[in-house]
């Protein structure tokens, strides 16, 4: 073993413990998102029953985007507002629930949310059920966490 091989084993203790630990970051990250994220999750199974078009976009950071279960894409929160806010007539949200299945901390201002959406629907006079998967995108944007990227599935 050359001279540099001792040394760099010597110094390995120190260089771990000087290192951040990747859980206190993570477990503080998902800790200061999930307020926000539960807030929103809880709002939007209300507005969406509503049509409440400034509810649903709230959580939207102003550069936010919406992709739809088509490939469709909506970029930024007005936009996004004047999605929901242009659903048919025809179509009548009667009942919405979310369910959050999972979060992780990519990074100290980013948080990856995923779950489902089920909501029983009346079209045209015949009531339906509809649900989708979702992977959610939130940021950290000083003391808020706001959506930069939502995917419905």
């Amino acid at each position: 073993m050359n001279r540099a091989s001792l040394l760099l084993l010597a110094m390995a203790p120190l260089i771990v413990a000087a290192a951040p630990n990747q859980t206190d970051w993570k477990r503080q990250a998902l800790q200061a998102a999930a307020p926000f994220i539960d807030r929103a999750n809880d709002e939007w199974t209300r507005a969406i029953v509503s049509g409440d078009a400034d509810v649903m976009s709230a959580p939207y950071d102003v550069d936010g985007i919406f992709i739809g279960p088509s490939g469709s894409v909506t970029k930024g929160k007005d936009a996004v507002r004047t999605m929901y806010a242009s659903r048919p007539a025809s179509v009548r949200v009667l009942k919405a629930s979310i369910k959050s299945d999972g979060r992780v901390a990519a990074d100290p201002d980013d948080v990856y949310e995923w779950g489902k959406a089920v909501m029983a629907i009346e079209r045209d006079g015949k009531t339906q059920q509809a649900s989708g998967r979702y992977l959610t995108v939130w940021h950290r944007e000083g003391d808020r966490w706001l959506i930069t990227r939502n995917i419905a599935f």
